[in-house]
């Protein structure tokens, strides 16, 4: 049955001739060069390559809209108020109140990365990884109208915990993983997220450092356990540790989106916890996300 989501906050609006050279200076890609009509992902990241937010950035013409992760606005807010300069003329305007963002995934093929509008919401379809989704923006009573429409249509309308079951299922980041433990973005498979022609950004030495090695250290995966399995680094037994970033609850099992060391991140391969007062629990790993390059 086809879903969708509903979000209201951790909306950002910059305005201004400087807006898209602010981004562009403290963000992971090329957005200088982002036209009007066109969005684009990216990451702010702190001075060891480690995520802080990540963001979708729209390009409205008379304005940049950011949608940003749950919990992450102010930080970026507070940090491209730092940054700016007194010669840039950029307003950085908080829009958690009154606007909201719909997520639905679609299937086929769709041009992304470009903006469309219908009367006051603005659309876009973006690719993570392997799903393909269109993101609504606009003010909160179109898109619970619009909302209203997909359900009479026979689409579930996810909570909170569904759209974190779903992002796990996906291979996707998630707020509440972010909450738990920062990862760098190639470790995540953000790398479509990333200009490697691009320096002069926090953390961008880190990036390059990794790119040159060509080696991760760790890479995400999905696990299925038939238990719960607390958050951050476990022991496995016969050595190495796993991170566990989230967890939540299915309908027979649990899912979790981890991060393990690449040479045991085989898709259909378990794996066990170091048995703790007498109990091992099987990971079974059902999805590998690594870099595109990879």
């Amino acid at each position: 049955m086809p879903s969708h989501y509903v979000r209201t906050g951790d909306i950002s609006v910059l305005i201004g001739d400087d807006s898209r050279s602010l981004l562009h200076s403290v963000s992971t890609q090329h957005l200088e060069d982002l036209s009007e009509g066109e969005t684009q992902t990216c990451c702010i990241l702190d001075a060891n390559g480690r995520i802080e937010d990540r963001l979708l950035v729209w390009n409205l013409g008379d304005q940049i809209a950011l949608t940003h992760m749950m919990g992450r606005a102010a930080s970026t807010r507070e940090l491209l108020v730092r940054s700016r300069s007194w010669k840039q003329n950029v307003d950085v305007i908080p829009l958690d109140e009154g606007f909201s963002l719909l997520f639905r995934e679609i299937q086929g093929d769709h041009v992304v990365n470009r903006v469309e509008q219908q009367g006051s919401v603005h659309s876009t379809i973006v690719r993570s990884l392997d799903t393909l989704e269109i993101v609504y923006l606009g003010p909160s009573q179109d898109i619970e109208i619009l909302s209203e429409d997909f359900i009479e249509r026979c689409s579930n309308l996810r909570d909170p915990i569904e759209e974190d079951l779903y992002r796990i299922k996906r291979g996707h980041l998630t707020s509440s993983g972010l909450d738990q433990h920062r990862p760098i973005p190639l470790e995540v498979a953000l790398d479509s997220d990333i200009s490697f022609t691009k320096g002069c950004y926090i953390g961008q030495e880190m990036i390059a450092r990794m790119d040159a090695r060509g080696a991760l250290a760790r890479t995400s995966v999905t696990i299925e356990t038939d238990t719960a399995i607390p958050p951050g680094s476990q022991s496995l037994a016969g050595g190495g540790r796993i991170i566990v970033m989230s967890s939540v609850e299915g309908t027979d099992s649990w899912w979790s989106a981890c991060l393990v060391h690449p040479d045991v991140a085989h898709v259909g391969s378990s794996l066990h916890t170091k048995q703790l007062e007498g109990v091992s629990v099987e990971l079974n790993i059902r999805n590998s996300w690594k870099p595109s390059s990879d």
